[in-house]
């Protein structure tokens, strides 16, 4: 049994990641949620078996990840009470 047999080619590797340098080979297999080991040379490791799509290029992470953080995330509504400048336990009870 080769190793090949077990783990994705270098080309193959290169071939669904659409990238040659490895640091963006690690970048697009951990985006993706890929798991890999990393060989003497940093070049990524990937087993066959966590890879079970046919070998076919992954989308570009720039196609899931804005370049702009989403701000309004952070206003998911306001509180319906105010405070009074009384702090409160959990329970809602004034200490």
């Amino acid at each position: 049994m080769t190793m090949h047999e077990l783990t994705l080619s270098p080309s193959e590797i290169q071939e669904i990641t659409g990238y040659k340098r490895y640091t963006q080979q690690q970048h697009q297999l951990r985006c993706h949620g890929i798991p890999f080991t990393t060989g003497q040379k940093n070049e990524p490791i990937v087993l066959r078996r966590n890879f079970q799509q046919p070998v076919e290029p992954l989308p570009k992470v720039s196609e899931y990840v804005s370049p702009e953080p989403n701000y309004g995330a952070l206003d998911n509504g306001t509180t319906t009470q105010k405070s009074q400048g009384q702090p409160t336990s959990p329970a809602g009870i004034p200490v």
